[in-house]
């Protein structure tokens, strides 16, 4: 099946449950086209329950817009020596599938992963849309993450704003990240952040600023192996 044939597919896929629309960026020179939902802030509000309030990251389509993080982190990506043809990198959390596409783009072997079924057909749709590449998709839950295969680089953008996936969020790093591997990390800069950053610390990974802006800073995390 050829690229156009299986955007095609998806298209008539998401578009029995979802009001498509597309969001145009300007990706370091690059003019992109993602695909949506088309008023995803509706959507979200929409799906707020009064079982949501404990945890309203659980049911909440979070995913389908896009965020100041993802284009961030995105731009890195496209910009810098982070990746290189045919590193085994996975996206967690990957939403709508911005930086999974710019990992495409450098020709990374991509794994698109989410909680979510249906942000992995957007994530693969936007892969295929921007960089002509299919990804392996992947429905991965931070809580008990596959413990078949582990990756060079990981990918993770605005994936912190809940207290109560912190730990289970570091300790999925843990099982998913190859020995010598990095993490490269977008946050929008949220006050509640700081907890989790001092997590990561203590347990022994090492934290270096890519980017800042006064929107979002791109990190990368590396595991400390010194005693």
């Amino acid at each position: 099946m050829s690229v156009m044939q299986k955007i095609e597919q998806l298209r008539k896929e998401l578009s029995s449950r979802y009001q498509l629309g597309y969001e145009r960026h300007n990706l370091c020179g690059r003019q992109i086209s993602v695909v949506c939902a088309e008023d995803g802030e509706a959507l979200i509000s929409k799906r707020i329950t009064r079982d949501d309030l404990d945890r309203l990251e659980t049911n909440l389509p979070y995913w389908v817009c896009v965020w100041s993080s993802s284009l961030a982190l995105a731009r890195v990506v496209m910009t810098g020596d982070h990746l290189s043809a045919g590193t085994p990198v996975l996206e967690i959390g990957c939403g709508l599938g911005l930086v999974s596409a710019a990992a495409c783009l450098k020709h990374a072997r991509v794994t698109a992963s989410d909680c979510q079924p249906d942000a992995l057909l957007f994530a693969k749709m936007n892969c295929l849309q921007i960089a002509g590449a299919d990804p392996e998709v992947r429905v991965i839950d931070w809580e008990d993450p596959p413990t078949d295969q582990k990756y060079r680089t990981l990918l993770c953008s605005d994936v912190v704003y809940d207290p109560l996936s912190y730990e289970p969020l570091i300790a999925c790093f843990e099982t998913l990240l190859e020995p010598g591997g990095r993490i490269l990390f977008s946050e929008p800069n949220r006050e509640l952040s700081r907890l989790f950053f001092d997590e990561l610390e203590d347990a022994g990974w090492v934290l270096d600023v890519i980017s800042e802006t006064g929107e979002v800073t791109v990190y990368s995390f590396e595991r400390s192996y010194r005693g």
